[in-house]
């Protein structure tokens, strides 16, 4: 049995047709019923979303003149949602999910193409923040996914045919009006109610930072719709960021998107400043591209060193996303003078694991997996003091060796079979987002990503190149974009469903047990010091580190599953066995 109901009203010159032909149940619910309703125009092709529990005085309201879009968009039709799960927050919930998959579906269309009352949805003071309910599983599996598939799709109200291929879109994972963890929302009304005090926001990866982010930011334009906003974010997403934002209708003048390069050269100050990834904020020094030097031609900032300096000064209010595990070059501002320069700004930790969903039939967690990760690179590095770490975490999920267990290794072939395994997964998933990564241990030029003959992986006949780009490389249109090796620059900050990891001979173990980074094996030659500068140790530590941290964003991407591959390492595959005690 069906747990939701939907039927289309004509709609002609603002009046809705047909009312005298409905069921007495239909006109019932549409008096005084708990309702979503989709309207529609065939001509402008435009949609508006909302929810009410009167729908005929709803209704009147929109088209009582007050409301310009109604005037214009001249729909023609409504459609109605009704289902026996739908209560408040169910309405709430259901109105949001539906507002960001319409955006997904249409984000090749001109911004404004789906509107819906911005005042509600996005709010400053969450009047319809959305909160976890029980029946939240149920809604989606039993109503929205029907009602999509079988309605929408059917009747021709949508393009994209599978509400999974929707949800791997970026548009759908960082949406501004998704659910928020009421840590996350009460954050967002800290940050809004005290505009004196800077904060740095503490997370671990798939923490929801990103998510956090794209909120903060709809909920300021709300809330303060005239203040001036920077938003700082790393190159691989500045594409995704402005269409984040013109898509819902969050784009003007007042909203700067670039690198701290940018925003910083544009010598402007600004009320609010938000920082993504803040532990790759860039420090003055020839291992970088040259335009981030370029900062420092400003005489006021000629003696600074580093982009966060500036940024300080240019903003009223700082707001900094920042992960200590993640700087994975020497160009990243140290976190001994991250500290220092935030040491006053107000310290916030995210703790919910948003990105890793461990299979719900297994007795270990997401957190458990991320612990253990966090235990294997950096037990012996005195960093874990700074991160949310729980030394009692379950092992088990290392243990785990059935097919749909959460994390795995193969003991060889590395590469044939992390291909073997995300492309088995694509056959039974042809939405997901599966990859196969590998840390810095093939040399790569940059000329080279134009030519797909030049390849850097090779076993046996398999040849496989370097991802071509750095820029929203998922997205890739290359032939073989699929099966090109992501390095951590193509992948910081994204979510990918299953993930193979090459963990090359950059990572070694010492005649301790230790881990160390190994600079002849490392390839990037802008993510290491030079030999005089390895003698000194703290050198050689921070080398070292910024190479756990690169396997560390490696393992920390797949949200269904990973599998490792040893390149050429057999240290590390007993470095993995001797840590969680996996009989050999």
């Amino acid at each position: 049995m069906a747990k939701f109901t939907s039927f289309t009203l004509k709609i002609h010159e603002g009046k809705l047709q047909g009312l005298d032909q409905l069921q007495e149940k239909q006109r019932n619910v549409l008096i005084g019923g708990n309702v979503i309703y989709i309207y529609r125009s065939k001509q402008s092709r435009k949609i508006y979303i909302g929810q009410t529990r009167q729908l005929l005085t709803r209704h009147q309201q929109h088209y009582s003149g007050k409301e310009e879009k109604f005037q214009s968009a001249n729909f023609d039709e409504v459609m109605i949602l009704l289902s026996q799960y739908f209560h408040r927050s169910a309405l709430d919930d259901v109105e949001n999910q539906l507002i960001t998959y319409f955006m997904a579906d249409n984000s090749k269309f001109k911004a404004g193409q789906i509107e819906f009352n911005r005042d509600e949805v996005i709010n400053g003071n969450r009047g319809n923040a959305v909160h976890d309910y029980p029946e939240r599983d149920d809604i989606f599996q039993k109503v929205l996914l029907p009602f999509w598939e079988q309605v929408l799709v059917k009747e021709q109200w949508v393009q994209t045919d599978s509400l999974d291929e929707l949800r791997n879109r970026a548009l759908v994972k960082y949406s501004p009006i998704k659910q928020l963890t009421e840590q996350q929302q009460s954050l967002i009304d800290e940050i809004i109610n005290h505009s004196h005090k800077n904060y740095v926001i503490n997370g671990d990866a798939g923490t929801g930072k990103t998510v956090l982010l794209t909120h903060l930011v709809a909920s300021l334009r709300n809330a303060k719709p005239h203040s001036r906003i920077a938003i700082v974010v790393q190159p691989n997403w500045t594409n995704v960021a402005e269409e984040i934002f013109k898509i819902y209708g969050l784009n003007d003048d007042n909203l700067i998107i670039g690198s701290s390069t940018q925003v910083i050269n544009t010598m402007k100050n600004y009320d609010i400043i938000i920082v993504d990834e803040s532990h790759k904020l860039s420090r003055r020094g020839a291992k970088q591209h040259p335009s981030f030097n370029t900062i420092y031609h400003h005489k006021v900032f000629k003696h600074y060193q580093n982009h966060l300096e500036p940024l300080i000064d240019l903003s009223n209010q700082l707001i900094l996303m920042y992960d200590v595990l993640q700087a994975i070059r020497p160009a990243n501002i140290s976190r001994a003078i991250f500290t220092s320069l935030t040491s006053d700004f107000e310290q916030c930790y995210l703790k919910t694991q948003f990105r890793i969903q461990a299979p719900v039939s297994k007795n270990y967690t997401s957190d458990d997996y991320i612990n253990g990760i966090k235990y294997l690179l950096y037990k012996d590095t005195g960093l874990l003091e700074y991160t949310n770490f729980n030394p009692n975490f379950n092992r088990e999920v290392f243990h785990d060796n059935s097919p749909d267990a959460y994390f795995g290794y193969f003991e060889n072939q590395p590469l044939q079979h992390l291909i073997d395994w995300i492309e088995e997964d694509r056959n039974y998933h042809p939405n997901h987002l599966n990859r196969v990564l590998a840390g810095l241990v093939e040399d790569w030029k940059q000329k080279e990503g134009k030519n797909p003959t030049i390849t850097h992986f090779h076993e046996g006949d398999i040849k496989r190149r370097w991802n071509s780009t750095q820029v929203n490389w998922i997205a890739s249109k290359d032939a073989d974009g699929e099966d090109q090796i992501g390095s951590v620059f193509a992948v910081q900050g994204i979510d990918l469903n299953k993930v193979g990891v090459l963990i090359g001979n950059d990572l070694l173990v010492d005649s301790q047990g230790r881990l160390y980074g190994e600079p002849k094996n490392f390839k990037n030659v802008n993510g290491k010091h030079t030999v005089a500068e390895l003698e000194v140790p703290e050198n050689r530590q921070e080398f070292t580190i910024f190479v756990l941290n690169i396997y560390y964003v490696l393992l920390t991407r797949g949200i269904d599953g990973i599998r490792l591959g040893f390149w050429h390492n057999d240290d590390f595959k007993e470095y993995l066995k001797s840590v969680f005690k996996i009989e050999k």
